[in-house]
């Protein structure tokens, strides 16, 4: 998605000036990342004034503190997987093992704490990069769907039917929601976290059918269904760097 501008700006918070990159583009909501370098970004539909966004940013400005310092100290940066044989990978908020398996037969799998996965040349990374993707697309369908059934039943009695489940990889958002064609759409990537992290965010998306903004209400609603909605978001946001 394209922005259609973007601008470096400065705001006055509570922890003290915060300078962040400001996109525009074609989005419903305010959106607020804090990126490994500790560099906030901010996208916002065109129409929301500027004291809107930065309403926004002032009241988030201790997760944005609290983010900076956690990146700062642990020194994460986020490095894509090589998918060399012994490489840790995650998965539901815990480390698989990769281990290459020379096989005729080409095919992924867990073991206990291992992501086996069988291909004719293990020196092929290529190949075993796809085939890990694979398994992983797999548990991303199944854990995904499992969880939407889950949430949509609490969510029934506001009239809420079972919506489309897509899935896409996203570099800044957990997941999104289509209210007006009933689509949830979610991050790949949210399978590498615990599974409470991923209802939270199932939760998030299925509470803006009812509200489609980030008001109050909606927050009052997101509170009633996940009231541990603000620790699975910060250890969503540390177990998993986008």
């Amino acid at each position: 998605m394209k922005a259609i501008s973007t601008e470096t700006r400065r705001v006055l918070t509570p922890s003290g000036a915060m300078d962040y990159t400001l996109e525009r583009k074609k989005v419903k909501n305010i959106n607020l990342r804090v990126k490994h370098d500790g560099s906030v970004c901010v996208s916002a539909p065109k129409r929301v004034p500027v004291r809107e966004i930065e309403a926004f940013i002032i009241s988030r400005s201790e997760y944005i503190r609290r983010a900076a310092v956690y990146f700062a100290e642990h020194d994460v940066k986020k490095t894509p997987p090589s998918y060399m044989d012994g490489e840790s990978l995650m998965y539901l908020g815990k480390p698989l093992r990769l281990t290459i398996i020379a096989d005729s037969r080409e095919y992924a799998d867990m073991c206990g704490d291992e992501l086996q996965v069988h291909v004719r040349e293990a020196d092929d990374t290529q190949r075993v990069k796809k085939l890990a993707e694979g398994w992983y697309d797999k548990q991303c369908r199944e854990v995904f769907s499992e969880i939407v059934l889950e949430v949509q039943e609490k969510f029934r009695k506001y009239g809420v039917p079972q919506p489309q489940l897509k899935l896409r990889s996203m570099t800044s958002r957990w997941g999104s929601c289509h209210y007006t064609k009933g689509i949830i759409t979610l991050n790949r990537r949210l399978i590498e976290a615990p599974r409470h992290c991923i209802e939270h965010v199932v939760t998030h998306e299925f509470c803006h059918f009812i509200h489609p903004d980030h008001s109050k209400d909606f927050y009052a609603l997101l509170g009633a269904e996940f009231p541990q909605w603000r620790s699975a978001k910060a250890e969503l946001e540390k177990t998993v760097i986008l």
